[in-house]
């Protein structure tokens, strides 16, 4: 698995590594998981709208451009303890507004500062960390467990979150314990990173004095580079499609905001089974069959795109095989995240650089963060009913082929090279 670890692993770098997991989700559960799971009850509650929340989550991936740029660099050079648990202390500031239910002017602006305390410090030295201890043959395995850890932390954390609400009344009220509960969590998750990640240092850091900004502009001439932008904005406009799926749950199939709520939770646990589960496979057949990882890339993409279509086309005729579609379509969203930041052997980029190529990629692939929300969340409001959720599928359908259209192009130009 990390392969960097060896195969004595002493519990504290057990620990750490476990440490670095649940940061990995933990700093994001403020502005993405408790919207996603309680998204009904957040709309209810501070009287917004579908397109209200697109915008807050538009204004997040406005800032997180700006940071996914800054932060790639930072994480070349900086300390991951630094990093992460500056980034862990920060959010949970952003979480301890939010509890006090502050304006919808507020609640938006929250985003924006959301998009700088996750992104900056945390998301170039996350990717980075998985990448270096997972060494050349097992880089899948390594994001597989990374992300599959971070979902698995999700999944506890919404079946808890599940549970409380449970036991309340569900109102307003159970909103402040939420996000309450969940700042204090990320806040003293911060302190302990300052703490336990003090010696968390790869051997293949001693690699980033050889980055010079004239290496890093090299990366903006690779058109795979670019493709490989591409293909992640493609994938994460899959991975932001499930956002719409509890309020789809209680608008189109009726369920009421209870059981679309645990309905939802349900997705969670596909998580760390699919990225894990994928990044295994992957890096087994890559090892055995010398295949690319960007052929995995390109039919999982046109399988999810697939799913969505189908579910736009209203075939299915009763709950059971809809729902079953939505896992589905979930776990393959999720194998997606595990696969499409394990391809940078196979583009060349020397250690010392993936910090920045996963910042320069991170531009452009997370963008949905800025636009999907917002469009899919119109889409919902002007089209009531069905129909706007047909069109949601539609869009997202057809993004995902034309990104398994993009891993294709990667592989031509990859042969072409090598010829």
């Amino acid at each position: 698995m990390f392969s960097s670890l060896g195969d004595d692993v002493s519990m504290k770098r057990f620990f750490q590594i476990l440490l670095v997991i649940t940061a990995g989700e933990t700093i994001f559960m403020l502005p993405f998981l408790i919207p996603r799971l309680l998204r009904p009850l957040i709309l209810e509650s501070w009287g917004l709208t579908n397109q209200d929340i697109g915008l807050a989550f538009s204004t997040y991936g406005l800032t997180s451009i700006l940071s996914y740029f800054l932060g790639g660099p930072l994480a070349d050079h900086y300390s991951a303890r630094k990093l992460v648990s500056l980034s862990l202390i920060f959010t949970a500031m952003g979480g301890v507004v939010l509890a006090l239910f502050p304006s919808k002017l507020v609640f938006i602006a929250c985003y924006g500062f959301f998009g700088v305390s996750t992104i900056l410090l945390m998301w170039g030295a996350l990717i980075k960390l998985a990448h270096l201890c997972g060494g050349h043959e097992t880089r899948a395995s390594a994001m597989g467990i990374l992300d599959g850890g971070r979902g698995l932390s999700a999944a506890c954390m919404s079946a808890l979150l599940v549970y409380l609400l449970s036991i309340l009344s569900v109102s307003s009220d159970s909103l402040f314990y939420v996000y309450s509960a969940v700042s204090l969590f990320t806040f003293v998750l911060g302190l302990v990173a300052w703490v336990g990640l003090g010696d968390f240092v790869p051997s293949e850091t001693h690699e980033a004095d050889s980055w010079t900004l004239s290496k890093a502009q090299e990366l903006l001439k690779r058109l795979d580079i670019w493709l490989l932008s591409y293909l992640i904005l493609c994938a994460y406009c899959g991975y932001k499609s499930l956002d719409n799926y509890s309020i789809y749950l209680v608008d189109v199939l009726k369920k009421s905001l209870a059981d679309s709520s645990r309905l939802t939770s349900y997705l969670f646990w596909l998580r760390p089974i699919g990225a894990i589960a994928a990044g295994f496979a992957v890096d087994h057949l890559v090892s055995r069959y010398k295949l690319s990882r960007f052929s995995f890339l390109s039919a999982l993409l046109f399988l999810s795109g697939l799913s969505q279509i189908i579910l736009a086309l209203n075939i299915l005729e009763n709950f059971m095989m809809i729902f079953g579609l939505i896992i589905t379509s979930a776990t393959l969203v999720y194998a997606l995240r595990a696969v499409y930041f394990a391809v940078f052997d196979e583009l060349k980029i020397p250690n010392y650089l993936i910090g920045t190529a996963v910042g320069i990629v991170s531009i452009i692939g997370f963008l949905p963060d800025l636009f999907f929300g917002a469009v899919t969340g119109s889409m919902i409001d002007n089209y009531p009913g069905v129909t706007g959720y047909n069109y949601v599928f539609w869009f997202t359908g057809v993004v995902l082929l034309s990104g398994s259209g993009a891993a294709a192009w990667i592989m031509m130009l990859a042969k072409v090279k090598h010829a």
